[in-house]
């Protein structure tokens, strides 16, 4: 039996600002288990990178709120509610980095760009490790080549900004993963990277997931990425959860009429028909959407769905879906 790691809890969250409320998250019910590969799956602002960025408190408080719901983390056998702990207190400092890590969608903007790879490196594991200075060095070395870095202890002595798109990102990764983390946040690890170099990328995390048995989570717009990395996936749509099952399920057998429209759009080299678009456009995060959030852009609406918000149903085989046509 899979033991459970981390727990989203019929999870509702806002962000406050001078233009109003948004609709961050809406009933976001998810648990992660040990060792599992999960793909979370949307446009833009759906809710996937707060989603992420919500164990590890990394959310702008008190801008952002979570008016509902519980954020449980399995340590040691113990649940620990990570809503309830100081934003940047002990608790959290311990797990983040260390049990629960992120990859974030660019790395400039993540790496300091007046500190050396290695400095960044060593501060991170001295912070969660009993090592000194000179066995953290020797491990970071070790991490940048086990990310595939050519000429790691040359690269340990670099800036950032001397490196490539590309090197920056397996800097991320052995960061990421130096401390043995038992979640792995993966947001956008590829946007910005060539066809080559994301493929490379794709491979290096999975690889060192499977090494680490560690449990992958890998945030994504682009349901081909995740095709082959994780073995289910959850669909986000405007801060709800509106599809989750395996990858095959997903892709095979799609009972959201988003998730049918995601796969749709996808291109392909063996047909001629053209790209099928979703139509429409996401709406407005600060608009107030009664019903079904994604009616406005679906072809089977009816009055049902613009006046209710379709629960979340477990079909055969675990495979949930939010749509009363389903």
């Amino acid at each position: 039996m899979r033991k459970k790691l981390l727990e989203y809890r019929n999870i509702a969250a806002q962000f406050n600002t001078i233009e109003g409320q948004t609709n961050t998250l809406n009933d976001i019910d998810l648990t992660i288990y040990e060792g599992m590969s999960l793909g979370i799956v949307g446009e833009s602002g759906c809710g996937k990178s707060v989603t992420a960025r919500l164990p590890i408190r990394l959310l702008p408080e008190p801008m952002f709120k979570v008016t509902n719901g519980d954020v449980i983390y399995h340590h040691n056998g113990e649940p620990f509610e990570v809503l309830k702990a100081k934003q940047n207190g002990k608790e959290i400092n311990k797990i983040r980095g260390k049990e629960i890590s992120m990859i974030f969608q660019e790395p400039m903007s993540s790496l300091s760009p007046i500190h050396t790879v290695g400095s960044q490196m060593i501060e991170l594991i001295m912070q969660h490790t009993d090592m000194d200075k000179t066995e953290a060095k020797e491990h970071a070395i070790h991490m940048l080549e086990r990310a595939r870095v050519p000429r790691a202890r040359d690269v340990y002595d670099d800036y950032t900004f001397q490196l490539s798109g590309g090197m920056r990102q397996r800097v991320m990764i052995a960061m990421g993963v130096s401390c043995s983390p038992r979640l792995l946040f993966a947001d956008e690890p590829t946007t910005a990277l060539d066809v080559t170099i994301q493929a490379q990328i794709l491979g290096l995390i999975k690889d060192i997931q499977r090494e680490q048995n560690m449990a992958l989570v890998l945030i994504t717009h682009d349901l081909a990425v995740v095709a082959n990395m994780v073995e289910e996936i959850a669909v986000f749509y405007l801060g709800y959860i509106v599809e989750q099952g395996t990858t095959d399920q997903i892709l095979k057998s799609p009972k959201h009429p988003y998730t049918k429209a995601l796969i749709a759009s996808i291109p392909t080299l063996h047909t001629n028909e053209s790209l099928k678009p979703i139509k429409g456009s996401i709406p407005d995060p600060y608009s107030k959407i009664t019903g079904c959030p994604f009616w406005m852009r679906c072809d089977k609406v009816t009055a049902k769905c613009r006046e209710e918000v379709p629960p979340f149903v477990t079909h055969e085989n675990e495979h949930k879906v939010r749509c009363f046509e389903a």
